[in-house]
């Protein structure tokens, strides 16, 4: 285990076997979220930019078989008084 220290900007080093053992370079980019007072950094894969990217075509079996357009229409018309 290392123990880093936060900069005045807030930045902190990976260490070397971190980088290595994951493969990072500079500009790989992380999902960075605190879990029960715990910082957890998850390496995106190589092109991910966006939440929408990672989550494109997530579920896509939900809709299999449903006229998405249809769907719409219904849901549309059951807001009608």
């Amino acid at each position: 285990m290392t123990v880093e220290k936060i900069s005045d900007r807030y930045q902190i080093e990976i260490p070397l076997q971190v980088r290595e053992a994951l493969g990072l370079k500079p500009g790989d980019a992380f999902e960075i979220k605190a879990i029960d007072e715990t910082v957890v950094m998850v390496p995106l894969p190589v092109g991910t930019s966006s939440h929408t990217d990672r989550l494109f075509g997530k579920h896509r079996t939900l809709w299999s078989g449903e006229d998405a357009v249809a769907y719409i229409r219904k849901e549309r018309e059951s807001w009608r008084d």
